[in-house]
């Protein structure tokens, strides 16, 4: 099918989840250049919420601060606008689809672990190559797979035609996707993180992560969520909708230069990091 098909499947659902106004305006803070610590702490803290959440995320052992950070400012100086952008709206995400109905053929938690685990294996992979916006690659892995989500709840019929080929096929959800509906979670996901007016980069992850070489000049973050996928799959975090390794696109992977002898010690840390902030960020956030 042809991306207008889909957009006339997304326009007829009509509850498809849109950004919380706080963080609609958190974006527009970041993005611009004239905002201060302060400008921004005064929206976060109008919302009681996000303010706790963001607290108990900066002084959880994921981050590792030596001091207690008291303060919204405080935590804003320390991690940077971009970080705590991508920290309200990874535990924003969390409750758009947790407040949706679920179906009993796969738990939605299930999904939320294995996108919690590629955002995890994300940043690990990230901090490894020395990239200076890990939080950035943590949000991607987060949202790569959203599309599915989307797919489950608001078109369920198709979800379990899709659920049932797999299983009956032993193939990936990719394929049986577009078996059942003529394109991809990719395609869906893309289209979700536009109406969210998302950053290109995030938008191009989510679309390219199956093969992250077509990402073009976002290749490079693409290729680190891509190996994060295989990855956190690997080790077994969550379930991404099937039982098969997605193919690892070798020359993405040569571009990223990590020695086979350092995966060993990467998914070590993953399982680490995996389980401190599954503590502090759950699919009931």
């Amino acid at each position: 099918m042809k991306t207008l098909d889909i957009e006339r499947i997304i326009a007829r659902v009509d509850d498809l989840p849109t950004l919380p106004r706080t963080v609609l305006r958190i974006t527009e803070l970041v993005n611009d250049p004239k905002s201060s610590a302060r400008d921004l702490a005064r929206i976060i803290t109008d919302d009681q919420v996000l303010a706790v959440r963001l607290l108990k995320l900066v002084n959880s052992s994921f981050y590792g601060f030596p001091q207690r950070i008291s303060t919204i400012t405080g935590a804003i100086v320390l991690l940077g606008f971009d970080a705590i952008r991508n920290l309200l709206l990874t535990t924003s995400v969390f409750d758009l689809f947790s407040n949706h109905k679920k179906i009993s053929l796969i738990r939605q938690e299930q999904f939320w672990d294995h996108s919690l685990g590629c955002a995890v294996a994300a940043k690990v992979i990230g901090n490894h190559l020395r990239y200076d916006k890990v939080e950035e690659l943590f949000v991607a892995g987060l949202l790569h797979d959203i599309g599915k989500i989307v797919e489950m709840t608001f078109l369920p019929e198709a979800f379990k035609d899709i659920h049932h080929l797999v299983e009956r096929n032993d193939i990936l959800m990719i394929a049986a996707e577009k078996k059942i509906m003529g394109y991809g979670h990719p395609e869906v996901g893309k289209l979700l993180a536009e109406r969210w007016n998302l950053p290109p980069k995030l938008i191009n992850v989510i679309l390219h992560h199956h093969p992250p070489s077509m990402a073009g000049r976002f290749a490079f973050e693409t290729t680190i969520v891509h190996l994060a996928d295989i990855l956190s799959r690997a080790l077994n975090i969550g379930y991404a909708g099937d039982n098969k390794m997605p193919a690892l696109d070798r020359p993405a992977w040569d571009n990223l230069r990590i020695r086979p002898e350092a995966i060993e010690s990467l998914l070590a840390t993953i399982t680490k990091e995996f389980d401190e902030i599954s503590l502090f960020i759950s699919y009931t956030t």
